[in-house]
């Protein structure tokens, strides 16, 4: 990701990445084909730093079960679900934490 696109996800429940220059539509993902069962939060959607990965909000129609989603931005591919524990509860935000410039350091060695 150059920063030229971003992310929405609309009442509909679909997410979609738009070109940022253009304005344009580039790709739909409907939240029934992230998981079976589940329905997007719309209030949950975050690029990963590098731009390949949307990690979104995920509940069952009961608001019982919450999940997070991570999506391959270049398929619409699920390629990971995490529960969360029910103890935890509903949560409000998904973020990804960029690497600290130590860590890159550090893998580097």
């Amino acid at each position: 990701n150059d920063g030229t696109v971003f992310a929405s996800v609309g009442n509909d429940y679909t997410i979609r990445i738009w070109h940022g220059y253009t304005g344009l539509c580039i790709r739909e993902i409907t939240g029934t084909s992230i998981a079976e069962g589940s329905e997007l939060d719309r209030d949950m959607l975050a690029y990963s730093p590098d731009g390949t990965v949307l990690a979104c909000g995920l509940s069952n129609s009961n608001n019982e079960i919450w999940r997070i989603g991570l999506l391959d931005v270049n398929t619409a591919e699920c390629v990971r679900t995490i529960d969360i524990a029910p103890d935890v509860g509903e949560p409000y935000f998904v973020a990804f934490r960029p690497p600290l410039p130590t860590e890159a350091t550090l893998l580097s060695s």
